[in-house]
């Protein structure tokens, strides 16, 4: 569909996806220092991943997934969501 359109439109149709992550993300995290945290943590890893040699060599979009998947798991060990329907029991 990209060949498709105008250059320019493609162009902002690309910052719109920054846009909508964005809107995403910014309203939990607003609600809950833990997801703030843990966003932070995540950009940081992003950088050093694509700085250090060993890792630098993997595609960025296996990074962002490998890294996506490592943060949210540690995360879910040691920040689970408690089941309101059993805290109401």
């Amino acid at each position: 569909m990209g060949n498709l359109l105008p250059e320019n439109v493609v162009s902002a149709l690309s910052v719109g996806l920054y846009g909508m992550f964005i809107a995403i993300i910014i309203p939990p995290a607003k609600k809950d220092k833990i997801i703030a945290s843990l966003v932070i943590i995540a950009m940081f890893v992003s950088y050093l991943s694509s700085r250090l040699p060993a890792v630098a060599k993997v595609s960025s979009g296996t990074r962002i997934i490998l890294i996506t998947v490592i943060i949210s798991s540690v995360a879910a060990i040691l920040f689970p969501v408690k089941d309101d329907k059993k805290e109401a029991a």
